[in-house]
């Protein structure tokens, strides 16, 4: 009987700590704040280890998209974490293909 009880408490309290994790939306900002944009830049050009002056253009370029609002920062931000699963050295060709494909289905040329 207490083992029931323990391992129904154990489920709640995971089961309440998880609803409150995804209603925080921790994973991805929900809006844009003029202070997110500089470490929009930063995250990028460091998380995709970009190198060359075409990399750092490209970035530039997409935060420039975002401060418009032309480019949603939460599809800029998921789009980053999906790339971030490939080795160091492709990380930033996988962003940028995915970024002008999702761009360019919503209409943006990029």
């Amino acid at each position: 009987m207490m083992r029931r009880q323990m391992l129904k408490w154990i489920a709640g309290s995971f089961a309440l700590g998880s609803a409150f994790a995804l209603g925080q939306g921790w994973l991805v900002p929900q809006r844009l704040d003029a202070a997110d944009v500089p470490n929009l830049k930063t995250t990028l050009e460091r998380g995709l280890y970009a190198r060359t002056p075409e990399q750092f253009e490209f970035i530039a370029l997409v935060v420039e998209l975002v401060e418009q609002d032309r480019l949603e920062l939460k599809m800029v931000y998921s789009t980053f974490q999906w790339s971030r699963k490939y080795d160091k050295g492709r990380r930033y060709y996988y962003f940028e293909a995915a970024i002008r494909k999702r761009a360019g289905d919503l209409g943006i040329p990029v």
